[in-house]
């Protein structure tokens, strides 16, 4: 069970990860956007069309991911500036079967994170039992209290 912390920090690195895979997408359909260069078929029309679309919603989804990726940053600067945690302290997470990373803020209140660490998933399946420890709590069938 992970905290606030841990979460806000886990989303922000799949959002970094995710604003590169959308910044790629939206440049690679840039890049192979049909030109209009005096067609006059309008399924050709319609194919230009349908591809400034594509390149619009790839667009409009690296803004999005990076207006989430800013509103977080800043939630997380405001808890290390809570903690008063010094610049270019690093703090290391956890993804949970996925991997372990490092996350800090720089001089000029810039955030980083990278991973570090690539981690096996856990392996779930029919035949195996996984068993999950959580803290300790009172257990209120227990008489002896």
């Amino acid at each position: 069970m992970n905290g606030e912390v841990t979460n806000l920090c886990s989303r922000y690195y799949r959002l970094t990860q995710r604003l590169e895979s959308e910044e790629t997408t939206f440049a690679h359909l840039l890049a192979n956007a049909l030109p209009y260069i005096g067609q006059t078929k309008l399924s050709e029309l319609d194919a230009i069309i349908q591809c400034n679309r594509e390149v619009q919603q790839a667009k409009a989804n690296t803004e999005k991911t990076a207006d989430d990726i800013r509103e977080t940053e800043s939630t997380i600067m405001q808890m290390m500036q809570y903690f008063e945690i010094p610049p270019c302290t690093k703090l290391c997470g956890e993804i949970e079967g996925e991997l372990e990373y490092e996350i800090w803020a720089d001089k000029n209140d810039a955030l980083h994170i990278i991973k570090t660490k690539h981690l096996a998933p856990i392996i779930e399946g029919p035949n195996i039992i996984t068993i999950k420890m959580s803290p300790f709590r009172h257990n209120p069938l227990d008489k002896r209290r």
